[in-house]
């Protein structure tokens, strides 16, 4: 059957329709609420935020040092080298319309760090393009001389901003950035930046290592067991995003599943990202944190930095654990 004229224009619109709604989805505006930054005092109160100072110029270049800033930012020394990951370090993630403001969601928590607090860095690592993680004015504020470790892809979207040492990764590769080797890993997610239209770009786990010591930066990821890879030489960190499962459980493992995942990696300890920061879905802001306690139960010891803005240093020594469960 022909299509008539008239129903050109009824496609477009409804076309238009359908991208408007992937992208405010995408944006996190249908949950995004304009009056959560007011709250902030409220995270002091229930433990979601630290209410300490960080102050990364005191940190030990022999030791690994690792603090949560929100959402998937974590600042570490990572044996002496100065690492930041997918850095979102604004009041807000998405559309920034040059200088003057972002279109995007509000961050519920203010910032541990602001940008001329970070310091020196030495690398940058991006896990993938999403707006909340590849974060174009927070990456523009951070020294241009650091190296960055991103997805394919990448590349036309940092270098531009004065970066002249980018790095694409497509899993199973390696570089060496400043004396840090970084592997990139699988994931189960997705990489286009602007849904549904536009390009598709990579999106990379990465395992970190440095003088023996090994780190697991899992990406967004649905449950899998493609991370299971590190645990033939187990890292002594892995992070995890245990938020957005709500509805978006086919790209975003819930927390039940991502203590699995942890626990099939063999790692000692578990830092938790991606919760608590923006309203991305529909789950309460808490409710990630207290499902994965629970999930870990009485292993609950091996996670770590469980509020924004606090900072923790690997110990020297392999602390007991208690017994693990048998990882599925």
């Amino acid at each position: 059957m022909t299509a008539s004229p008239n129903d050109s224009p009824r496609r477009l619109r409804a076309f238009l329709a359908a991208a408007l709604a992937a992208l405010a989805i995408a944006f996190g505006f249908l949950f995004a609420s304009e009056g959560a930054a007011s709250r902030s005092a409220d995270w002091f109160a229930n433990g979601v935020m630290a209410n300490v100072q960080l102050d990364p110029a005191a940190w030990r270049d022999d030791s690994l040092t690792i603090a949560t800033l929100g959402h998937a930012a974590l600042l570490m020394d990572f044996m002496g080298v100065r690492v930041i990951t997918d850095p979102t370090l604004f009041n807000r993630i998405g559309l920034a319309v040059g200088p003057f403001f972002t279109l995007g969601p509000r961050r519920f928590t203010p910032a541990p760090l602001r940008s001329d607090q970070i310091g020196h860095i030495d690398v940058i690592l991006i896990t993938h393009a999403h707006m909340d993680h590849l974060d174009l004015p927070s990456l523009d504020a951070l020294p241009k001389s650091a190296t960055v470790v991103a997805c394919s892809g990448c590349d036309a979207l940092i270098r531009p901003l004065g970066f002249s040492d980018v790095r694409e990764l497509r899993w199973g590769e390696s570089t060496d950035a400043r004396g840090l080797t970084v592997t990139a890993l699988p994931a189960r997610h997705w990489g286009r930046r602007w849904p549904p239209f536009g390009r598709t770009y990579g999106y990379n786990s990465y395992l970190i290592v440095r003088h023996r010591r090994r780190m697991l930066l899992a990406c967004d990821t649905a449950y899998t067991n493609a991370l299971d890879v590190v645990r033939r030489n187990p890292p002594d960190v892995a992070a995890f995003s245990i938020g957005a499962y709500d509805p978006w459980i086919w790209n975003h493992a819930d927390p039940e599943q991502v203590w699995k995942m942890f626990e099939a990696t063999g790692a000692r300890f578990l830092i938790p990202i991606h919760w608590g920061t923006f309203r991305l879905s529909k789950e309460p802001a808490g409710e990630p944190m207290r499902r994965l306690l629970s999930a870990a139960g009485a292993n609950d010891n091996q996670i770590i930095l469980r509020r924004i803005g606090e900072a923790w240093t690997l110990p020297q020594s392999r602390p007991a654990l208690a017994a693990r469960r048998t990882a599925p």
